[in-house]
């Protein structure tokens, strides 16, 4: 039974910090891939919707970075909520449990959202492109598309769910570990912002918020994975 329990340790240690990893490199080629097929235009960053215009090279890049996005950002945290939740399940069974569900929610939305938008965007883009077709209505449905994927479920519902997450995984953790504990209840704090400021139409406060948060969610997925690998306490009883 021990050697079974140490197996299933590190089964999952190994799942989590692999699952991390990915996450990271994958999430930062998709942002780069979202860059380029916005052609790094700062009005099209502004309304992603006049993306529309961007041609074929933009409908493959979004196409790329809406699949990588997915296995990113999205289908790799299942294991690090499923991993967290079993190693919290018996501390704080509630917490553990709505935290879980918060990650999961937030995985099923995303990847919904990001499904989508690599198949409907770039077919939508390059209807745009051609000749004899009713650019305004394509324009229409485009737009459409990206509000529902990037204001609705990105900016609005996922941000209230992950921000579940990171601010019960804070409250697990908040003794052993405090200052990654202050961290995840900061960028917890931080996705509420953004997608209060994004259901009120502040725009440019949604923006800077998202900013931000992109460069804290990397430090905490590396800081995360750090303090599993190396086995720090409470992360030593990951099974």
């Amino acid at each position: 039974m021990s050697g079974r329990r140490h197996e299933t340790q590190a089964s999952l240690r190994n799942l989590s910090v692999g699952a991390l990893i990915v996450s990271v490199t994958l999430g930062l080629a998709s942002d780069l891939l979202f860059v380029a097929a916005l052609q790094f235009r700062v009005d099209w960053f502004e309304d992603p919707a006049l993306l529309v215009a961007g041609g074929a090279s933009s409908a493959e890049l979004l196409k790329w970075a809406a699949l990588t996005d997915l296995f990113s950002y999205y289908l790799p945290t299942t294991v690090v909520a499923i991993a967290l939740w079993s190693m919290f399940r018996r501390r704080d069974p509630i917490l553990a449990f709505a935290a879980m569900l918060g990650a999961l929610g937030y995985v099923i939305a995303g990847s919904i959202g990001a499904a989508s938008l690599s198949m409907a965007g770039p077919v939508l883009i390059r209807e745009y492109a051609a000749s004899g077709v009713d650019r305004a209505a394509i324009a229409t449905a485009f737009g459409v598309v990206i509000q529902i994927v990037f204001r609705a479920i990105w900016q609005l519902v996922d941000g209230v769910l992950i921000a579940t997450w990171m601010i019960g995984v804070g409250f697990l953790i908040r003794t052993e570990q405090p200052a990654f504990a202050r961290l995840s209840w900061t960028l917890g704090g931080l996705f509420l912002l953004g997608a209060a400021f994004n259901a009120v139409g502040f725009g440019l406060g949604r923006d800077a918020i998202l900013g931000v948060v992109f460069v804290a969610w990397f430090a905490w997925d590396i800081w995360l994975a750090v303090l599993v690998w190396r086995r720090r306490s409470p992360f030593n009883t990951l099974a």
